[in-house]
């Protein structure tokens, strides 16, 4: 290999033997794909590092740390550290694209070529750019990639009256990430439910009660359905507690009424957070999943404010 630092341009079998000779988190991969693709596929136990479009331009060419692409502190400490586990094996960190053939392809306001500048400047350990990127290496390699199917959601008017289950709610939450599902009061008042998808925590964005005190870890955010509501105060206690039941190991249901308005604005405004990405990406990645998804007026004018807020920051 190149001296540390150095990218290295390296192909899909090449990749294939530092996944398997460096298990255990010896091999770092960084997927530079936007947000909803690495979300459908991607190499398994890879990590996205999508920069949106917004804080591309407000760099206005300058350098960017590595902070700014890297949520992950826990990560981001053991790569600029050397993440060596033994000093026979320092971890090796391969930057993955769509599909560019070589890094001299690569555009200079490319979310890729930033990283690997990042990389450089931060970390002291070999970097490698995978030539050909994840549309390549998943065409030779299906068996070492991640990839979700999704299932189709009929979308209907949410029913008022009755006791009747609407069809979007036959099944049970939908997940939205590992740690995180979104879903209604239906799938809330369900044990068996909640159990089957290893739930450990709700959040209540309703009056709804909770059905099993004591058995689950609960937040309630009492919110109305209305254009006056203020819901965007409810943002950052909604994230903390989402963030602390996932540095805990658990699953959190967030939940409302009917699940298409409140807890849908949560689950977006959580995405937008902690992915760094833009309310109408976040909101097509939901909408895939829960079709039925529909935060009011009122909440959308909102999430588009808190949108400005978390573009601004770096």
């Amino acid at each position: 290999m190149t001296s540390v630092g150095e990218p290295l341009e390296i192909n899909s079998p090449e990749l294939v033997h530092l996944l398997r000779e460096r298990t255990s988190g010896g091999c770092v991969v960084l997927d530079c794909r936007p947000f909803l693709d690495f979300s459908l596929a991607h190499v398994s136990e890879s990590r996205n590092v999508n920069w949106n479009s917004v804080l591309r331009r407000r760099s206005k060419g300058a350098e960017v740390a590595l902070d700014w692409l890297i949520t992950d502190k826990t990560l981001l400490g053991r790569m600029r550290s050397g993440g060596e586990l033994s000093r026979a094996q320092p971890v090796v960190v391969v930057v993955v694209d769509e599909s560019s053939r070589s890094v001299g392809e690569l555009k200079a306001q490319s979310v890729a070529q930033m990283l690997l500048t990042a990389l450089r400047n931060e970390v002291p350990t070999q970097i490698c750019f995978l030539k050909g990127g994840f549309e390549g290496f998943s065409e030779a390699y299906p068996e070492l990639c991640f990839s979700k199917t999704l299932s189709a959601v009929e979308s209907e008017p949410p029913v008022s009256s009755g006791r009747k289950t609407p069809a979007y709610d036959q099944d049970g939450p939908v997940e939205l990430l590992p740690f995180l599902f979104l879903g209604s009061a239906v799938h809330s008042s369900r044990r068996e439910t909640l159990t089957s998808a290893g739930i450990t925590a709700v959040l209540n964005v309703s009056s709804c009660p909770n059905f099993f005190e004591g058995e689950f870890q609960y937040l309630r955010l009492t919110v109305e359905d209305t254009l006056a509501a203020d819901i965007r105060a409810c943002f950052s206690t909604a994230i903390a507690f989402i963030d602390a039941v996932k540095l805990g190991g658990g699953r959190v249901l967030v939940h409302c009424q009917a699940g298409i308005s409140r807890s849908a604005t949560i689950c977006l405004a959580y995405l937008m957070r902690t992915r760094r990405v833009r309310l109408d990406e976040a909101f097509e990645f939901v909408k895939q999943r829960r079709q039925v998804i529909s935060p009011n007026l009122g909440f959308m004018g909102q999430l588009l404010q808190f949108e400005t807020d978390v573009m601004c920051q770096g």
